[in-house]
């Protein structure tokens, strides 16, 4: 991809300096190191001896510095220090001497999608390989030197060593040597269990610079002669720009420009304001006036989307039920949901020689990427994507409005460099929404209490992600189980929302798993054990993304179930008031067991005291960052669940800040998250969203079994817990 030559030097500020440093053995490299963005950046001159750089992940320097690519997006999930882990411990590498920097959009560095807890799983294998590859070279490289057969050495924290005679190479003095030996085709693997680095704990890469505010994020991008922008759209979905005040905005203090924006490809019309500031920018806004064409999209209303979800149900069949068979019902709703990422969507632009650069905090480089060439006209390579680190992802990162709203902006503005960044009213307004949903259940009980039919009228809006079948648990455990999915017209803009599908759903179906159990006069536990019992492995998966990627195992469940329970103590009794409840969940190819316990005051006050979960992820990486993911996770489908919605009113998001839209707090948080990994050496699965989903019905079954208070409307907050 065509780096333009200004593209780190348009970036340099006080944090930029100019480093000269003498190479071992002769030779000189300048380099302009930015402090910007995910580490340091450099443009080098050539030197003497050569960087060894046996593919696109991997640089090693003949004073030793290895610098790994990490290719994937960074939004606190910790991918920027797992990935190039993986990288380290092929190549055999001492931690402490490398350098990571964040991977530009490159089509060498394959897939740089992250999204859907693939960053690890997808890259796994091939950055395995690719360390392996550069290893092998470097042993190569010394047997050569030395005259001896590869096969006698090994290698050690960056050195080869031939233990015969004695000898031993760093990799820096390896480097020249080893850039001109022919790659293997197939270099071996280590065995898992001979792994030093993975499955320890390392700190972030970037922990240092985000406690001492280092600029990191898309919003810290700053280039010399910067002009900020909001662009304004239809609050209504689908609406469309008429007319507006542009000459009273033009007016206002710190004001470039104000101008209409209409028929771009992708970019849906609407009204550019240019200033000297962020603060000049949001401020004229506000007293921007526009007249929309508002369009059908005004009819759309959340209470008419409940009458018609009712609606759809009633025209279902329900399960079927012999004579006998104790006919249990119920129904659970959870609402839209927005992503609510603390760093608001932004982007920065610099439209020259007609080149378009990008600085993008994106979860998909590619999907900005594509929306400006496809809308602007700009050939593929003259658009170069920087991917910045995320303040928060969960999905929203994943498309990319943002990128072509700038774009559009730096183009007629050529020459120069624009940063647009959305009011947090703005990013309310116009989020991909977590589906809305409704799941009406009937089964039926026999006089054993084994469950013998089950049904499912799920209904969710049309064109987002979420939808079910009847392949995933409990489903599958269940001859005869169906769900019957039904949707409502689109007309709101829904996407992928953390865990996508399973977020709301596995809420729904393991509270409902629960109600079966308290109905047939069982414990919970055994009730779910025994319906693990019944399904044979593997099984088919479905049920949201739970089974993608691979097949439902029932052992696997069942081990971090079991274990789950004992860990909290699942057989002790509570006191009214007091109470335990778990929910398991298949996701992302990832099993994840979660116990919440629970207190809940008379007059309905609800502490969590305590959450266990249980996961089976295959191998983890970094065990500091999968214990921060998992428990990040959970508190986040906590606080959905308890406290969020989206209300959709003539068109619109009713909430458009955090006033209307609360975060857990700390002192709603429980005082303990314990997290347990069950050890394996399989390839590892998902790991950023399988901790959520179970959280929620955890903590409702637990509410259940404290105040015998069933919770089938989310969020939860609105809903009195008094018992006394």
């Amino acid at each position: 991809m065509k780096t333009p030559s200004y593209s780190f030097s348009a970036i340099m500020d006080r944090r930029s300096f100019i480093r000269v440093s003498a190479l071992a053995g002769g030779g000189l490299i300048v380099g302009t190191y930015l402090r910007f963005g995910n580490s340091a950046l450099a443009e080098t001159t050539p030197a003497t001896p050569a960087n060894f750089a046996p593919n696109a992940f991997i640089t090693i320097a003949p004073s030793g510095a290895v610098t790994l690519i990490a290719p994937n997006s960074e939004m606190g999930q910790g991918a920027k220090t797992a990935l190039p882990m993986i990288i380290a411990e092929e190549l055999d590498v001492a931690w402490e001497q490398v350098t990571i920097t964040q991977g530009d959009l490159n089509p060498a560095y394959g897939r740089q999608f992250a999204v859907g807890s693939g960053s690890t799983p997808g890259n796994y294998l091939p950055l395995r390989r690719a360390g392996a590859t550069a290893r092998a070279m470097l042993i190569a490289a010394a047997a050569q030197t030395w005259s001896v057969p590869a096969s006698e050495c090994t290698t050690e924290k960056s050195v080869v060593l031939h233990a015969a005679s004695n000898r031993r190479a760093t990799y820096g003095e390896l480097a020249t040597k080893a850039s001109t030996v022919t790659p293997p085709s197939d270099a071996s693997l280590k065995d898992p269990k001979d792994f030093k680095l993975i499955g320890t704990r390392v700190p972030g890469v970037d922990n240092a610079k985000i406690v001492s505010g280092q600029p990191l994020f898309g919003l810290d991008v700053k280039l010399p002669g910067m002009v900020y922008a909001t662009y304004t759209k239809c609050p209504v979905f689908g609406g469309k720009y008429l007319s507006a005040n542009l000459a009273e905005v033009k007016a206002k203090p710190g004001v470039r420009d104000a101008f209409a924006i209409d028929d771009i490809k992708g970019l849906p019309s609407g009204v550019a304001v240019v200033a000297d500031s962020t603060w000049a920018a949001f401020s004229a806004t506000k007293a921007l006036r526009v007249q929309w064409d508002e369009g059908t999209g005004v009819s759309q209303d959340s209470e008419m989307m409940a009458k018609q979800a009712e609606a759809l149900a009633k025209a279902a069949k329900p399960a079927e039920l012999a004579p006998g068979v104790k006919a249990i019902e119920a129904t659970y709703h959870y609402p839209f949901l927005a992503h609510a990422t603390l760093e608001p969507q932004n982007c920065t632009a610099l439209f020259k020689g007609g080149v378009m650069e990008m600085w993008t905090p994106t979860q998909i480089p590619a999907s900005g990427h594509n929306l400006v060439t496809n809308g602007l006209g700009i050939t593929a390579p003259n658009v170069v994507v920087h991917v910045t680190r995320l303040g928060g992802g969960f999905g929203r990162r994943g498309s990319n409005e943002f990128s072509i709203e700038v774009a559009a902006i730096a183009k007629k503005l050529e020459g120069m460099p624009v940063k647009l960044t959305w009011t947090r009213e703005h990013d309310f307004a116009h989020d991909n929404y977590r589906s809305n949903g409704w799941h009406y259940f009937s089964a039926g009980l026999d006089e054993s209490g084994k469950v013998v039919a089950l049904h499912d009228a799920f209904v969710k809006m049309q064109g987002g992600p979420g939808d079910m079948t009847a392949g995933g648990f409990p489903f599958n455990a269940i001859p005869g189980s169906r769900v019957q999915a039904d949707k409502l017209p689109a007309g709101v803009p829904t996407g992928y929302w953390r865990a996508p599908g399973d977020n709301g759903n596995t809420w729904a179906t393991q509270c409902f798993v629960d109600e079966l159990a308290h109905a047939a006069g069982r414990d919970p536990l055994v009730f779910t054990l025994d319906l693990l019992a019944g399904i044979s492995a593997p099984a088919n998966s479905g049920g949201g993304r739970g089974g993608r990627g691979g097949g439902f195992d029932p052992a696997k469940m069942t081990a971090v179930l079991k274990l789950a329970a004992e860990k909290a103590g699942w057989s002790q009794k509570h006191p009214r008031g007091e109470g335990q409840g778990f929910a398991v969940t298949h996701t992302n190819n990832a099993y994840v067991a979660i116990v919440a316990d629970v207190k809940v005051s008379p007059d309905g006050e609800l502490a969590i005291k305590k959450l266990t979960a249980v996961v089976d992820a295959g191998t983890i990486i970094n065990l500091s960052s999968a214990e921060s993911q998992v428990q990040g996770a959970i508190l986040d489908g906590i606080s959905a669940a308890w406290f969020q919605r989206i209300t959709i009113k003539r068109g619109a998001a009713a909430e458009t800040n955090f006033d209307q839209y609360p975060m857990l707090r700390m002192n709603q948080s429980p005082p303990l998250v314990d997290v347990q990994f069950i050890k394996s050496i399989a390839p590892p699965t998902g790991l950023g969203e399988p901790g959520l989903p179970p959280a929620a019905p955890a903590v409702c079954n637990a509410i259940f079994a404290a105040t015998g208070k069933r919770l089938r409307t989310l969020p939860f907050s609105g809903e009195s817990l008094k018992w006394a």
